[in-house]
């Protein structure tokens, strides 16, 4: 496997003084709009890539319709942004009224699980009807000079994708968006704030760092709040070409503070994450997990990935927001299971399987029906077809509402929710611990 996808593309942002298109210039300064992407879940995939090329946003009145707010075209997996949002871009949008926006889309790639015993990750065949996509918003957004906007482009991956086959085998695509936006508040992801920005070092300028992630550049400061985690306790030690996670804000201006900094491994590391879908021994000692980010550059990432897992594996939650109270469930090579979504990271990229010098649990979504709802959590029915149900065989999971439980909606029994979360494994058994419930749009 080579460096990561982290490392390839750069969506780095466009000045754009008037309306009239992308000019190749680099935007380092504060920008007035982050543009970030999530998904609504279609639970049989476990893989759903897109190139997006081209963004523009329609004016209304007599504002201009913009030029494309993208520099270069940039490979997006949406199933892993399931009910969170990752930064496509940083730009300055001209002020004005927009109606809607156009994108520029192709190279859809679409892993399922198929019927084998056990049941494995497949690419099918995926074929898109048009690659341009027009979206028109509920109701007009402005945006303005004086405040930071946050314009999230949620792909409707439910139907977006149409699968043929049980299992699927073939998969046709006809990519739809929902736009919503927000003045850069930070009270949660929607507006402005930044969990989990994966990326490598591209420079360090005290305050100041930047690092580059899959789609965009983005220069971070840092101030007396911000926490560094994971080896390092100041912003000296940072080095370009490291791995790192930072979790931030969006000032008014639309610059970002980092809030807390992470890092994940030196320049000649490697990071993978994706669903495991095999587990070897118990306790474990190799897993295989189905791709879906990395930091390689390959035009033709695997569809999964081999990691071996030793008596120095240091496993980890990455509880984020969540509160809970000293009473986090094992996450160990004995506590590790089929259907959970983990990161891995090596600092050695050389031999198959993929040793891992740590591996996270990570957030995952999973879309059912509600049952025994209660303040404290409830009971997530399962799409039998779903991937989660197929590699793991269970059909219910326990979902516990702890403090830091982000509810969008409240879960009320027979409703359909989309929970992101931590899921866990013990003992042949599940369970989830929310933090976000929505709906799945």
């Amino acid at each position: 496997m080579k460096r990561y996808l982290l490392l390839a593309v750069a969506m780095v942002a466009i000045i754009l003084a008037t309306g009239c298109g992308g000019s190749g210039n680099l935007n380092a300064g504060p920008t007035n709009a982050t543009i970030n992407t999530t998904d609504g879940l279609n639970d049989q995939i476990v893989k759903f890539e897109l190139s997006v090329s081209s963004l523009t946003l329609t004016g209304s009145g007599t504002t201009t319709t913009t030029g494309n707010l993208l520099s270069k075209t940039s490979e997006v997996e949406f199933v892993h942004q399931a009910g969170s949002f990752e930064p496509l871009a940083l730009v300055n949008i001209p002020p004005g009224t927009y109606s809607g926006a156009s994108l520029t889309v192709s190279n859809p790639e679409v892993v399922v699980m198929n019927n084998a015993v056990p049941p494995a990750p497949v690419k099918i065949p995926a074929t898109l009807t048009s690659g341009s996509v027009t979206v028109t918003f509920t109701a007009p957004i402005t945006v303005t000079s004086s405040n930071s906007s946050v314009i999230n482009f949620d792909l409707d991956l439910a139907n977006s994708v149409v699968l043929t086959g049980t299992p699927p085998t073939s998969a046709t695509v006809t990519a739809k968006f929902n736009v919503t936006t927000a003045t850069a508040t930070n009270t949660d992801e929607d507006s402005g704030e930044m969990d989990d920005v994966h990326g490598s070092v591209t420079a360090i300028a005290a305050p100041n760092f930047t690092i580059q992630t899959k789609t965009s550049s983005i220069v971070f400061a840092t101030d007396a709040s911000t926490q560094f985690k994971d080896g390092i306790t100041s912003l000296s030690q940072l080095k370009v070409g490291d791995i790192v996670e930072v979790d931030g804000t969006t000032k008014p201006d639309g610059s970002k503070l980092a809030t807390k900094i992470g890092v994940e491994e030196s320049q000649s590391g490697e990071e993978a994450e994706g669903v495991i879908t095999a587990v070897t021994g118990a306790p474990a000692t190799q897993i295989t997990i189905a791709h879906q980010v990395d930091s390689s550059n390959s035009a033709t990432p695997p569809v999964t990935v081999d990691l071996a897992i030793s008596a120095s594996t240091a496993f980890s939650v990455r509880t984020d927001k969540l509160n809970l109270g000293g009473t986090t469930p094992a996450f160990d090579a004995s506590h590790i299971g089929k259907g959970q979504r983990i990161e891995a990271d090596t600092g050695s990229s050389t031999v198959s399987p993929m040793p891992a010098d740590k591996i996270k649990l990570r957030e995952q979504a999973l879309v059912g029906t509600v049952s025994a709802a209660s303040a404290s959590g409830f009971t997530l029915t399962l799409n039998a077809n779903s991937a989660f149900a197929t590699l793991t065989g269970q059909s219910t999971v326990a979902v516990s509402i702890v403090s830091g439980t982000n509810l969008k909606v409240t879960p009320v029994n027979a409703n359909t929710v989309r929970v992101r979360g931590l899921i866990f494994f013990n003992a042949g058994s599940y369970s989830m611990i929310a933090a976000r419930v929505d709906d799945n749009k």
